[in-house]
């Protein structure tokens, strides 16, 4: 009788579990929840992860650039993402503010083009892989002229895929390309600034990164990207150029009952066609309020 209770015991305690934690639910070996919630995610530099934010918790991302310690140009952007389901669609926006050096460029800079976005989380964290494809529209509401804006609208693709190795290893890969119809080229003459050439140019875009949780909420990145670009020569023609870029930094995370902030710094180093070019500030902030409070909190 006793041996038949425990038999009895086991089976219903199996079939309860069952009914709470489906077979679909649980984490995959290998997935990115089979390792546990990391305290935060989704604030990459240069590389997107591929998450999607949760419903209710808007995430507004600050960049601040300066390209060269030396010429003094400088980029701000500002960056919202806004959840419409949770985790599955996401919209996003970015707006460029640029600050040129005028002894350099001959301009003092200004608004640049503004993107707006769409991201699909196609694979979620209880899969192997994370994948989150994205379309994005850009418009051009920068000054070509000034050097701020590329003078013609734009559409952009892009793949991001992101793979936990290990409790504390993450690593993303980044794929993209972006079109512009009628990019602007203006030269100056005696009357000023004239619009000469009106091409339509492509950019593509393959990157890495490896992030690794020193911490629970400290982490150091490593970033890779390659930037394929082409560029509207003096008398029309189209050169090509290679970007790359090695982007060493750190992150961390500070808690508010209703809100992650999460800073973090690196050092761009730019290669122009295999060779050094220049060296960079790159500091990024981030802020995730909870706004609706019937959503279910992060978990951190």
């Amino acid at each position: 009788m006793r041996t038949y209770c425990l038999i009895l015991f086991s089976f219903t305690t199996r079939v309860a579990l069952g009914q709470f934690a489906p077979i679909s639910e649980i984490p995959k070996k290998g997935s990115y929840l089979y390792y546990g919630q990391p305290a935060f995610e989704d604030n990459s530099f240069l590389i997107e992860e591929a998450i999607n934010q949760e419903k209710g918790i808007l995430q507004h991302i600050s960049n601040f650039y300066y390209d060269n310690l030396r010429s003094g140009n400088f980029v701000y952007s500002f960056t919202q993402e806004i959840p419409i389901t949770h985790l599955r669609h996401q919209l996003n926006y970015t707006l460029y503010y640029h600050v040129f050096n005028p002894k350099i460029n001959g301009s003092t800079g200004g608004f640049g083009d503004v993107s707006i976005g769409y991201h699909y989380m196609l694979s979620g964290k209880k899969e192997k892989l994370m994948v989150v494809p994205g379309f994005t529209l850009i418009l051009p509401t920068g000054n070509a002229k000034a050097g701020s804006g590329a003078g013609g609208i734009g559409g952009q693709f892009s793949l991001s895929v992101t793979k936990r190795i290990s409790h504390k290893l993450i690593a993303n890969v980044n794929i993209g390309t972006t079109i512009i119809s009628n990019a602007n080229r203006y030269d100056s003459n005696l009357n000023g600034s004239v619009l000469n050439y009106e091409p339509n140019l492509q950019h593509s875009n393959i990157g890495a990164s490896i992030i690794w949780y020193q911490k629970r909420k400290f982490n150091w990145l490593l970033e890779y990207i390659s930037n394929f670009t082409q560029e509207i020569k003096p008398d029309g023609t189209i050169d090509h150029k290679n970007f790359l870029t090695l982007n060493p930094g750190f992150r961390f995370a500070i808690d508010h009952p209703r809100m992650q902030i999460v800073p973090g710094l690196s050092t761009p180093l730019i290669f122009n066609n295999g060779n050094f070019n220049q060296v960079g500030i790159f500091f990024y902030l981030s802020f995730e309020p909870e706004y609706l409070p019937f959503s279910k909190a992060k978990t951190r």
